[in-house]
């Protein structure tokens, strides 16, 4: 009589263990959900502006080993492009916005090549302060959109806000500041 007990038991044992495998595995996806996979930081050409002056900010994007995020002009029309947002402002006008060219890459998850941001990239951004615009700190609030994916597959789109922060002050500013970055970003609106 005892052998027909334990086949029952035996079975309840391992839907246990298999419940408690899958809640053990839940978190760690809705953590890879929530990781910041992409870390901006900007900067601004002067450390002051002058109203009336027009200035740049870079936006630089750090993204995670192992991921890289579409550029602004994804080859593959289903892919999410990376965008950079300025929410409007009463004392500046962004007079244009720069986005490099992509790597362009292989992946499995999509049959065509795509040209994507990996490691670092810098996003430029073109400012003008408004004439008459007050003395004093301001933050230009902006947002970058993008989706993240490894070689396999993808994390969902994501926006990250941040702030741009400029100092306005009524004559004088500073020397332009990281000559190193801004060199390289080549605004169309300023060529000669």
């Amino acid at each position: 009589m005892h052998h027909a007990h334990r086949h029952p038991r035996r079975i309840i044992i391992f839907a246990a263990i298999l419940a408690a495998a899958t809640l053990a595995l839940a978190p760690a996806l809705a953590a890879r959900e929530d990781e910041q996979v992409v870390e901006v930081k900007s900067l601004i050409s002067r450390d002051a502006v002058r109203p009336g002056e027009t200035f740049k900010a870079a936006v630089l994007l750090k993204v995670q080993a192992g991921y890289h995020i579409n550029d602004n002009a994804p080859l593959d029309e289903f892919m999410i492009p990376t965008s950079l947002v300025i929410e409007d402002n009463p004392d500046f006008d962004v007079v244009e916005i720069y986005y490099p060219s992509g790597r362009r890459a292989r992946f499995s998850y999509s049959e065509a090549e795509l040209v994507v941001y990996d490691g670092e990239a810098v996003l430029g951004v073109l400012l003008k302060a408004k004439d008459g615009i007050s003395p004093g700190g301001r933050a230009l609030k902006a947002a970058l959109s993008y989706q993240a994916c490894d070689n396999e597959s993808c994390l969902p789109p994501k926006e990250l806000a941040f702030d741009i922060s400029v100092s306005v002050v009524k004559a004088g500013g500073g020397p332009d500041l990281y000559p190193e970055i801004f060199d390289k970003i080549p605004f169309t609106s300023l060529r000669k």
